[in-house]
């Protein structure tokens, strides 16, 4: 035998020797894989068990109940800010409904409009209290403008109190403040319950 012929086939020795150890480790890593899949299975089973046994079993507090309401009824954006940017979201919204006292007013408005512009980006907050341009219990907005400053927004004809209205200052008088509508309606559940 030549040296040639020895060393083609020492060349298929090794060839073949690294096709078996291929093989092995594609059997190897195939049998984990399988394993690896039963175990992930497993785990998935006993957490939709766990999970289907919680949900039949768990009765919500209402702090748990408030929270899952809170998480569903906002929708976390990014903060919008600007004065004329919020002309600009308020502009051409109108009410379908008309104002109507003790069904649809001031208050729902209110607590409508703040969940619109929250869901938008925008951070607001729904004030009550004597009204800034006469007598009479009334409610309305203060919506963030810039870091800690707020311009008020007139919920029934949804528009902006600009500086320049007389009653300005008197939008920043308020006896209550509701960050969210939750606090609105632990204070009066008919007066900001707008999807009623």
């Amino acid at each position: 035998m030549t040296e040639i012929e020895k060393e083609g086939i020492g060349k298929a020795k090794l060839g073949l020797i690294i096709c078996v150890v291929f093989v092995v480790i594609l059997a190897v890593s195939n049998i984990w894989f399988f394993v690896r899949v039963e175990s992930l299975q497993s785990e998935i089973d006993s957490l939709h068990s766990e999970y289907d046994n919680y949900v039949a079993n768990h009765h919500y507090t209402d702090e748990e109940y408030d929270e899952a309401l809170l998480s569903y009824y906002y929708v976390k954006q990014e903060q919008k800010f600007g004065v004329y940017d919020l002309e600009d979201e308020l502009f051409g919204l109108e009410w379908l409904q008309p104002y109507e006292e003790g069904v649809f007013d001031c208050s729902e408005m209110s607590a409508y409009l703040e969940w619109y512009l929250e869901k938008e980006g925008w951070h607001a907050i729904i004030v009550l209290g004597d009204a800034p341009f006469d007598s009479g219990y009334h409610a309305w907005l203060l919506v963030e403008t810039s870091t800690d400053h707020y311009m008020p927004v007139e919920s029934t004809n949804i528009k902006i109190v600009w500086w320049d209205d007389p009653y300005f200052d008197n939008y920043f008088i308020y006896d209550y403040a509701f960050e969210t509508i939750q606090e609105a309606t632990a204070y009066d559940e008919s007066e900001f319950d707008w999807w009623e």
